[in-house]
């Protein structure tokens, strides 16, 4: 998967433009935005498990940041290896995570800006593309898991992804999973 910061600007009252501003790295204590964007916001003392959240859009606005990314969006190419062919780009809108002291289960909620689209159009425009609000196929959720967790009240470990490897999958005991589900029917209640 390559990551990726776009600019985001609504064009009327049903579009959006969507403009290539840099490549970006979602995990690790030294570039990550998820442990960016959790920068301050541990509670002092906090031990796992920590249930947390974070609103991707709110957290890029905000102002204290360095770098601005005012008006940012962090988006997904789920297929960057088949750029010529196929345009797979989705815009990550919440991140939760449920962090024991050393590995954090993630659910994120993603948006579908372009899903498996083979458009040649399309494709050339990944850079810079306007999106009708009625495009975007939303909520997709997905799980994935983070090598690095909480303990008093700092993160530990490298909040990386584990390596590729046949046993990726993010595995879910009953408390992770009810607060996961809690968070979907929170977030999406019509579900």
């Amino acid at each position: 998967m390559g990551y990726f910061v776009y600019t985001r600007e609504r064009v009327g009252s049903d579009a959006t433009r969507y403009k290539f501003r840099e490549d970006a790295k979602l995990f690790g204590c030294n570039e990550g935005f998820i442990p960016w964007l959790h920068e301050g916001k541990v509670p002092k003392g906090q031990e796992a498990p920590w249930r947390w959240h974070i609103d991707v859009r709110v957290g890029l606005d905000d102002p204290t940041n360095e770098p601005s990314y005012k008006n940012c969006s962090l988006i997904i190419d789920l297929k960057p290896a088949q750029k010529e062919t196929n345009l797979s780009l989705y815009e990550i809108l919440d991140i939760w995570g449920f962090s024991m002291r050393s590995w954090t289960p993630i659910l994120l909620r993603l948006a579908g800006l372009f899903v498996d689209n083979e458009d040649p159009i399309a494709i050339k425009q990944r850079l810079n593309f306007l999106l009708p609000d009625d495009r975007i196929e939303s909520p997709i959720y997905e799980f994935l898991y983070i090598s690095g967790g909480v303990h008093q009240g700092e993160l530990t470990g490298q909040w990386t992804p584990p390596s590729p490897g046949p046993t990726n999958a993010a595995l879910l005991w009953p408390e992770p999973l009810r607060y996961f589900m809690d968070c979907i029917s929170e977030a999406n209640p019509e579900i």
